[in-house]
């Protein structure tokens, strides 16, 4: 059933033949000074689509200049976006010539375009540009970027312009984007949710199965190009979260030639080394990169405190537990990925490409319980040992017909497959005697496989319309086999618990999504986008039966934005859905020590949440500023809960061995509702030409109401970064953050902060560059701490984390690169829709 309709689906979007356009983002104009030498306001606007001659494909990135014919002197400018098409909006009236070039290519030009108040809107049509026929050896390009750049859907961090990004991980990379908080366990947080999904190259990736947390440690910074932060997304994604989409695009070259580069790290807690080419001939390319890297005197400290009562309506507590320990962490992995493209004629393309990694990572901890009861007291030390070993390897395809400029087909396949490996194992002594009394073994193996087949279709209307539709099938299979041992020696008792548990989640989908233009002002770009969901669990487990389920939902989006000369305003409302993965839902027992243990619910019910945003964003002379109101608001919050055994709502997993009265265990629970309401800015300015400086502020009011318990609080987010060039190969770099304390359903997490500093030397005209970097240089730890209270207990938690480290890194760039076809973009699947796992 579920095949035959994803088929009639992928049919339904294949011979679909509708079209339709979209206008591009308007460019930044100057006031337009007309013919006469006055200056005029700007109502008029001239476009076209630039193609490249030989193949009639278009030519992105080139550039177009607006010349007044009176003084000859260029007065605005823009580049052309992936369709090779460009607009340049508040044209004054007045008689202009139209310049487009591009490296490799002869320049164009066209004389006699006039603006008037009867023609105001000019269309150019197609402009060809030709090839030169001589080849450049070799060049180099420099060019800056912002550090943060803001779009009409989404923000844009362009982390390979942050050179305190050097010879981290992705981790400390995304605690530098404007929006996102990333915590001490590697948590990441969007305004102030951890409701996001996490996309590598616009895909998904089987590192990202079960915790996102431990992928972003695992992938090196300096493979990192740029991070995409995308609040509303539109009807062509999948039904994402609450909170939104985070985009890590890895550095490819898709220049034509033979060129790469190598880089290294080593430093105090952490090294990695990277390396990437790319051959491009003709009309074939070929691009491989590989990473590694090693993590170690990876510290932490921890103490938790927690006073438990028997009675909910008493007073006072009859437990109290007092708990000292400190946990070390090291290894390391290997990431990896192939890409291949071709053109098999001026209409047609292919593309393939594979990922791989393999991490391996060794754990040993000491912990000390001290459990004071009404007449007695108990001390449990504990030694436990830990290893994990995962690999990934994803697999994706695609091919694409081009009928024409903006007129498109594409069909996506993708496979992923990850596969896990944990075990942990504990030795309990009891008393002062220190007699060893218990040994628990905890082995777990997962697997998670994954396959993606979509269609997207593009087709541009005459007015000035365009029409995306498309179709898509997940299918989605993850699997647990856990087996828990529990060892008494002073009763020979032994206790075996096997866990085994499958989920199977199929997810089916159409879209529509039309964009006009409204009142001649106002662009629109509105969707729907339609699902259909079949889960299917099954496990061992006492009391516990299979289940399947199913559901339809039906998700429409808008997005309205109008611009002023550098202003533009925006307003929005999306409506999506998030699915729980198998973190959050397998039933496994995970014994953290002897007093608390963890376990998903396999009972969970997707997300639903409405996402209304407002935004102003202004360019101005060498800054920038963003700024937006929103209101997110999700039903069926899936939020995690810390309760006591024996207090109503526990699950009879923890029944016989467990039935203390004060072991505590976390689950999640679909709370009920979840309200956020938020204001964000973000800026960058260049008080000198050498000096930046960037910054953004977050402040929400979070809302947590639930049948469990209820809590609310002001959150806020502060970020800064600064760089300063000292001459044209040495320059230096600050960035700071703090995050004030956030609310949970049971209480409150602590704030904290964090800075770096970096120091960089280019060499060799800039193809090699030697680097310093340290991290918190102002203290050797970082101190995180929570407060959680309910009926029957309160606790209270403190961790420091050794964070302080210094590390040098070396990079060089080779390799020649010719200049005579224009880059390349290629399609690829966007997999957004489910519900990761966290840390901890």
């Amino acid at each position: 059933m579920r095949h035959s309709l994803l088929i009639a689906l992928l049919y339904w979007a294949a011979v679909s033949s509708l079209h339709a356009q979209v206008p591009s983002p308007a460019p930044i104009p100057s006031p337009a000074t007309a013919s006469g030498g006055g200056v005029q306001r700007a109502t008029g606007k001239i476009s076209g689509v630039v193609t490249d001659s030989s193949t009639n494909k278009p030519v992105e990135f080139a550039t177009v200049s607006l010349i007044n014919t009176a003084t000859g002197k260029p007065i605005d400018g823009t580049v052309t976006d992936e369709r090779g098409r460009f607009t340049l909006s508040r044209v004054a009236f007045g008689s202009y010539s139209v310049s487009v070039s591009f490296i490799g290519y002869e320049t164009f030009s066209r004389s006699g375009v006039s603006v008037s108040e009867k023609d105001n809107e000019v269309e150019l049509g197609r402009i060809v540009l030709r090839p030169v026929q001589n080849r450049l050896k070799e060049v180099t390009v420099v060019g800056e970027k912002p550090l943060v750049e803001d779009k009409v859907d989404r923000m844009v961090y362009n982390a390979d312009q942050d050179i305190t990004n050097i010879g981290g991980n992705a981790s400390d990379v995304l605690k530098k984007v404007p929006s996102l908080t990333v915590d001490l366990d590697g948590n990441v947080q969007l305004r102030g949710s951890s409701n996001v999904r996490v996309l590598i190259n616009n895909k998904p990736s089987s590192i990202m199965a079960n915790s996102v947390a431990d992928a972003l440690r695992q992938i090196p910074s300096d493979m990192i190009k740029t991070v995409e932060v995308i609040t509303s997304p539109s009807a062509k994604y999948d039904a994402e979260g609450t909170a939104g989409i985070i985009n890590i695009i890895t550095k490819k070259n898709t220049l034509y030639g033979v060129n790469g580069s190598v880089s290294t790290s080593v430093g105090t807690r952490n090294s990695n080394g990277n390396a990437n080419v790319n051959v491009r001939r003709g009309k074939v390319g070929f691009n491989a990169s590989l990473g590694t890297h090693q993590q170690y005197n990876n510290k932490n400290e921890s103490e938790l405190h927690r006073a438990t009562r028997t009675n909910p309506d008493s007073e006072g507590f009859n437990t109290m537990l007092d708990q000292m320990g400190e946990s070390k962490r090291r290894g390391g992995g290997v990431y990896g990925q192939l890409g291949f493209d071709a053109d098999l004629d001026s209409s047609n393309t292919i593309n393939a490409g594979v990922n791989i990694y393999r991490g391996n990572y060794r754990n040993q901890g000491f912990q000390e319980s001290l459990t004071r009861y009404d007449d007695a007291l108990q001390q449990i030390e504990n030694v436990s040992r830990g290893a994990s070993k995962n690999a990934s390897v994803d697999v994706n395809m695609g091919y694409t017909h081009i009928f024409k400029p903006q007129q498109e087909l594409s069909v996506l396949a993708q496979w992923n497959k990850g596969a896990s490996n944990s075990s942990t194992n504990q030795d309990i002594y009891l008393d002062q005697d220190y007699l060893l009394d218990t040994l628990l073994r905890n082995t777990n193996e997962g697997v998670n496989r994954e396959m993606t087949f979509q269609v997207d279709y593009v087709h541009p209307f005459q007015n000035k319309t365009q029409l995306e539709i498309g179709t898509k099938g997940i299918l989605r299979h993850a699997e647990s086999d856990a087996l828990y041992r529990r060892i008494r020696l002073s009763t020979e008792a032994e206790e075996l618990r096997p866990n085994e548990f499958t989920y199977d989640q199929d997810v089916y989908s159409a879209y529509a999504s039309y964009g006009f233009k409204l009142l001649k002002n106002y662009n629109v770009k509105s969707g729907a986008r339609f699902e259909y969901t079949n889960i299917d669990g099954k496990y061992i487990q006492p009391y516990q039966d299979p289940f399947t389920d199913n559901y339809y939902n039906f998700i429409p989006n808008i997005l309205i934005s109008r611009t002023f000369k550098s202003q533009t305003f925006r307003v929005g409302y999306t409506q999506r859905i998030q699915r729980p993965q198998i973190w959050y839902l397998n039933p496994y027992v995970n014994i953290i020590d002897d007093k608390n243990v963890s376990f998903g619910n396999p009972e969970l019910e997707p997300e639903l949440s409405h996402a209304y945003e407002l935004g102003y964003s202004n360019y101005f002379k060498t800054s920038s500023i963003n700024v937006s109101l929103y209101w997110r608001q999700t039903n069926n919050a899936i939020e995690s809960i810390r309760n006591i055994v024996g207090e109503e709502g526990a699950l009879p997993v923890l029944d016989g061995t467990w039935q203390q009265p004060d072991v505590s265990y976390t689950t999640y629970f679909n709370i009920g509702r979840n309200a956020t309401y938020g204001l964000s800015f973000s800026g960058n300015t260049k008080p000198m030409p050498k000096w930046n400086i960037g910054g953004s502020f977050n402040l929400n009011y979070i809302s947590l109401r639930s049948s469990i318990q209820s809590n609310s609080a002001m959150q806020y987010n502060v970020s800064l970064n600064s760089g300063y060039e000292i001459r044209k190969d040495l320059a230096v770099q600050f960035f700071g953050n703090y995050s004030s304390p956030r609310p949970t359903v049971q209480g409150k997490f602590s704030g904290y902060y964090y800075s770096s500093f970096s120091i960089r030397k280019q060499l060799w005209d800039k193809k090699g560059s030697l680097s310093l970097g340290i991290d918190n240089p102002f203290s050797k730890t970082i101190k995180f701490t929570s407060d959680l209270e309910s009926r029957t207990f309160v606790q209270n938690s403190i961790n420091q984390n050794y964070n302080r480290s210094v590390r040098v890194s070396f990079s060089y760039r080779f390799g020649k690169m010719e200049m005579n076809q224009q880059p390349r973009r290629s399609k690829s699947i966007r997999n957004d829709d489910a519900k990761a796992g966290e840390a901890n």
